[in-house]
């Protein structure tokens, strides 16, 4: 069975996310902001091309890549950092940092959602988001 990637996802819930946002070396008030959001999500395919936009009340980040092929972006932590995302078993996109392979995220897609787990320096986290 194939699962949809494509569509809106709308947020639902979180666990450990400001942690890991600690983790990450980001300050007390980005954290603190960054934890508080309820974003929805859009993920667009056009063959190995993505483009995953993440729209929250304060600002729309807009994310593209193609599947195995290096980039750089900023997630919204104000930091730009350099990534390779693949797809695994055709429903997980693995997120992995260039240099920083301790870094990673894994976002599996099912008929009705989308949970993103995030880990960093040993530290999980996970958000979860419902087909909308």
């Amino acid at each position: 069975m194939t699962v949809q990637i494509a569509g809106k996802y709308s947020f639902v819930s979180q666990e450990n996310f400001e942690e890991y946002l600690k983790a990450e070396n980001l300050g007390m008030i980005t954290r603190t902001v960054l934890a508080k959001t309820t974003p929805d999500m859009m993920v667009e395919i056009d063959g190995d091309k993505f483009t995953i936009t993440t729209f929250t009340d304060l600002k729309t980040i807009k994310i593209s890549f193609t599947l195995g092929q290096e980039y750089e972006c900023d997630p919204g932590t104000n930091k730009v950092d350099k990534y390779i995302t693949t797809l695994e078993g055709g429903d997980t996109l693995v997120t992995k940092k260039v240099e920083d392979t301790s870094s990673t995220s894994s976002t599996k897609f099912t008929s009705d959602q989308m949970i993103i787990t995030m880990t960093t320096n040993e530290v999980t986290a996970t958000r979860t988001f419902k087909r909308a």
